[in-house]
Order: structure tokens, then sequence, then C-alpha cells
């Protein structure tokens, strides 16, 4: 898997304490040999979500994910397989074991992209992280889910494509917000406090958005 990113993000406040960021291309993960060489190396949970996929597709963003939060788990000295999981009322994943030195952590992905963050330490805060292929502008799906405000900024772009790059932006950080909240998507999405930090993701792949949202862990 080709890496597209790799930022690492001091936390604010908290000595020793970062955030790792990785983004990763999956297209060789396609490759059935390939997926079939992977899937042995995941979590018994992750890989059963892996073979839960229909399309070659889907499975190989599943492992994409999963090798890229295993790359982060090494950074303390832990691996993906050995990880077990349970999921909030919204679906947000967490490790089971309390005590396993880690903070929060977000995995995303679409398209060809897979994203994963992880909070070294136990910390303060939590993430969420959203990449998202550029998408068509749907307005009725804008209508539904953002503010009038943010509703007039898209109808104020001046073409197409930029119009459809900040309905793109916009999900992402409405989903990373929705992910570090484990809230899920609240419709219409809510409106972010002056507690929520974000940041765009950079990959380098200018048809996909992507943005982190970090939020102390008492919001």
């Amino acid at each position: 898997m080709k890496i597209l990113l790799d930022q690492t993000i001091p936390l604010p406040g908290e000595a020793d304490t970062r955030l790792r960021v990785l983004v990763g291309d999956v297209t060789d993960l396609l490759k059935d040999e390939i997926q079939a060489a992977s899937l042995p190396l995941l979590s018994p949970q992750r890989r059963a979500k892996a073979e839960a996929y229909k399309f070659p597709r889907g499975r190989a963003l599943c492992i994409g994910v999963s090798r890229l939060l295993d790359m982060l788990l090494q950074d303390v000295g832990l691996r993906e397989k050995n990880m077990q999981y349970v999921e909030g009322e919204h679906g947000k994943p967490r490790f089971t074991d309390t005590v396993v030195g880690t903070g929060d952590f977000s995995l995303s992905h679409s398209g060809h992209l897979a994203a994963a963050a992880l909070i070294n330490r136990p910390s303060a805060y939590r993430v969420g992280i959203d990449v998202q292929h550029v998408t068509r502008y749907k307005p009725e799906i804008v209508r539904r889910v953002f503010t009038p405000e943010e509703c007039a900024a898209m109808a104020a772009c001046t073409s197409e494509a930029a119009r459809e790059a900040l309905f793109t932006e916009r999900w992402c950080r409405a989903e990373a917000f929705a992910k570090a909240t484990g809230r899920g998507l609240q419709l219409p999405a809510q409106v972010p406090g002056s507690e929520a930090q974000f940041m765009m993701l950079q990959t380098g792949e200018p048809d996909y958005a992507g943005c982190i949202c970090l939020l102390p862990a008492n919001h």
C-alpha cells in the first residue's frame, strides 16, 4: 500500500502526546493474492468485517484501514491483530482493553483511499477522521444536511467544480466532527463549537478531500 500522507501533530497542553495520521492508496490491495495474504494478519473482528464485503474494493478498503491502524499501533508497541474492539451506540469503535496505553482512534475510507488516526497516549482529546471522493453536488442533500449559511456559500460558487469541492470538504468536516463526538452525524449537521479543532488533509489527490477533528473528551 502506497502511503500518501504521514503526519504527526502534537496535542496542545499534553506533553509527549501526539496524533499521528496515515492516508494510503489501497489499489494494490485489490489483487486477490494480496487480500488472501493480508486477511490472516488482521484481528478476528477486523478480518470478519473485511470478509463480509461482497466485492474486492470493499475488502481492500477494510484491509487498508486495518493495516494503517497496525502501523500506528506499532509506535506504542502494539499490533492490530491482537486488539479487540467494542462499538459505541452510534458505531464508533474503541479498544476493549482500557489499559492498552493509547488514546482515541478513528478510521475512514473512500474510493481508493484509506485513512487512520491514533492518539499515542491516553488523552483529554478525541479524534475523528474522514476522507471522501469529490461528490456530485446534490441540492436536496445540501438543504437537508447543512446550515443555511453553508447552503448559501455553495450556491455562490462560480463553477460546478468549485461547488462540488466545497460540498465534499464540508461533508468531510461534518463527518469528522461526528466521529469525534461518537454520536454520529446529526441532521441537520451540527455546527461545531469553538472547542473543535479542524485540519484539512493534504494527500496530493486532487479528487479527494479529507479532514481531522480534535475535540475535548468532555465536549
